[in-house]
């Protein structure tokens, strides 16, 4: 549809030159607040509704915080209107019930707003309110950006020129504000790319690309995102790779550096495996028992019971006989996963339920699709290795193998699996 460029960027005092001077003519921004002014945001809700006392502390240092970027009399009234606004709602919210989910995503809204205020004084764009783009739905607790309608809305709104979203957060059919969820930003640009057929999607971070890699396919980067250190989620890509749009991943602290080109048939591997990525701070959890033998619809309540309690799942691996299924989550969604599991198989008395703490170590690659000898390769190199499967997972698309490890040796097993890639 258009010759525009995507960007998506996240707002830091240190970067906040380098930003204003990439959002250049042709230019669709997306920019969200970083961490530490988002906690600022989420602190004065914590105080004012948990605490029930004044947050004047964290206000004062988020007005100086936003005053620090622009000298601009507009602006600086904006903020201290802003800012007002915030103080009152949430002063208010101190004497009523109020769900603190939703208040948060409400003034987090604020935040991201006010980043791209004051990336608008510097460069005059048009300033559109991303959740006015992102129609969103939920399902099973977790936010759903509704394509069809984001994606008219998006067409309906940016029209041409320099435009600046605030980036992360959405609408749902309701009214209420709502958190898009994990690179939430790089998701909406993503989408935001897919919907106007830009020439070409830049997501901006700290690093010199994907672990200074030149060139991905879209399916190497999906492999290398699903890491817990990936600069966004792999969520961020799909709407790019359905649309053909190819992504530069580059770092702002350094933007003369090449970074990341991410297209189809892009790859920087000579041999049969591009890379190696791993998961540390991981919790393997397996359930197994005589009482799983022949039970329809058990896998499908563990999957669903974890969705319901908001926790993602990186590894399941279930064996044919039907006696155990085990599958991996965050060590700090421990505790709930055991919970919700126990939940569905106490009235089984032969069924049992172990935890532990592990690492996952992933190979992937576009060239390992049917290859014989790529699996006998890796388990060859942990062998050599003294490293111990525990459990192992293979892709049907063939482009990838995941293999759990006691988390002590998840250096050791990275460190043999790197020198076959």
């Amino acid at each position: 549809m258009c010759a525009m460029i995507v960007k998506s960027f996240v707002l830091r005092r240190e970067t906040f030159r380098e930003i204003t001077g990439l959002c250049s003519e042709g230019t669709v921004a997306v920019i969200r607040p970083e961490k530490k002014v988002e906690n600022l945001f989420k602190e004065a809700v914590r105080r004012s509704l948990v605490e029930k006392r004044s947050a004047e502390a964290e206000f004062a240092a988020i007005t100086d915080y936003f005053e620090s970027l622009s000298t601009d009399a507009l602006y600086r009234e904006k903020i201290a209107q802003t800012v007002h606004s915030v103080a009152g709602y949430l002063g208010e919210g101190m004497y009523v019930q109020a769900t603190l989910p939703s208040v948060e995503d409400y003034v987090m809204v604020k935040c991201a707003r006010l980043c791209a205020e004051a990336v608008n004084r510097q460069v005059q764009a048009t300033l559109i309110d991303g959740t006015e783009l992102m129609i969103c739905h939920q399902e099973a607790g977790q936010t759903v950006v509704d394509w069809n309608l984001s994606r008219e809305e998006i067409r309906n709104r940016c029209k041409g020129g320099t435009i600046l979203i605030p980036g992360g957060y959405g609408r749902l059919d309701t009214g209420y504000v709502v958190r898009i969820g994990r690179g939430g930003a790089h998701v909406m640009a993503s989408l935001i790319a897919s919907a106007l057929g830009a020439q070409q999607m830049e997501c901006y971070v700290e690093k010199d690309g994907i672990a200074g890699i030149p060139a991905m396919s879209y399916d190497e980067a999906a492999h290398y995102c699903a890491s817990a250190d990936a600069p966004f989620p792999s969520a961020s890509l799909w709407p790019a790779k359905k649309s053909g749009i190819p992504i530069l991943v580059k770092n702002i602290l350094n933007p003369s550096f090449p970074g990341t080109r991410i297209a189809a048939g892009s790859s920087h591997a000579e041999g049969t495996v591009s890379g190696v990525i791993s998961d540390a701070d991981v919790s393997l959890i397996t359930v197994y028992g005589t009482g799983l033998l022949g039970q329809v619809g058990m896998s499908s309540a563990i999957f669903s019971a974890m969705a319901q309690a908001g926790i993602n799942v990186r590894f399941i691996s279930q064996s044919s006989s039907e006696y155990s299924i085990s599958f991996a989550v965050r060590q700090e969604d421990r505790q709930a996963a055991e919970e919700a599991v126990s939940a569905l198989v106490q009235s089984e008395d032969d069924v049992l339920i172990i935890s532990r703490e592990v690492g996952i170590v992933t190979v992937y690659g576009d060239k390992m699709k049917n290859v014989p000898g790529v699996s006998a390769k890796v388990y060859a190199a942990l062998a050599a290795a003294g490293v111990n499967t525990i459990a192992a997972a293979q892709g049907g698309e063939e482009l990838s193998i995941s293999i759990v490890v006691e988390a002590d040796r998840l250096d050791k097993a990275v460190q043999a699996l790197t020198e076959i890639a």
